[in-house]
């Protein structure tokens, strides 16, 4: 098992290094953010939402290419980590959406809709349907946190439908 995650590992490291950068980049500075005592805690808690979420999103994906049941092609893996990336690119735009709509909102009632309705895009749009509700739902009904989306989301399609639902489609 060591010498096939190893031989996963070096893969990924020929495979995909510039999209790789993406996903580090974004994890690197919600992280730095997230664990900087003189940022503003509403903006640490939006950036450790965002590491935790971008953790869970990697350990899938390490999960997908570490399965033992079946043989990997380099394609595949290629596109598995390739669908992370762009996982974590559109979870960074779907939270920084929301923070921005949030925002904008003056009114309570208005801040609750927004809130609202980027909750349910969230927990609408799951990606790997995880059994684990306890771990998904982490943040999703904390309100200590503005972020109160679902860890288990497919921000791809999650960021998609919430445009149009912004847009009135």
């Amino acid at each position: 098992m060591k010498k096939m995650l190893f031989a996963v590992l070096m893969m990924l490291t020929g495979i995909s290094a510039q999209a790789q950068d993406v996903f580090k980049e974004i994890y690197d500075s919600s992280y730095k953010i997230a664990s900087d005592p003189k940022e503003d805690v509403g903006m640490r808690k939006i950036a450790s939402f965002k590491v935790d979420a971008l953790t869970y999103i990697n350990t899938k994906t390490l999960e997908q290419l570490t399965d033992t049941t079946r043989e990997i092609s380099k394609e595949e893996i290629a596109h598995i980590i390739s669908r992370r990336d762009s996982l974590a690119y559109f979870l960074y735009d779907y939270v920084n959406l929301f923070a921005k709509e949030y925002q904008r909102a003056h009114k309570k009632k208005d801040k609750d809709a927004v809130l609202k309705i980027f909750r349910d895009v969230s927990i609408n749009h799951p990606l790997y349907n995880d059994p684990d509700r306890e771990l998904v739902l982490a943040y999703f009904n904390r309100e200590d946190y503005l972020t109160q989306f679902s860890l288990d989301t497919d921000w791809i399609a999650a960021n998609e439908a919430i445009r149009k639902k912004l847009r009135g489609e």
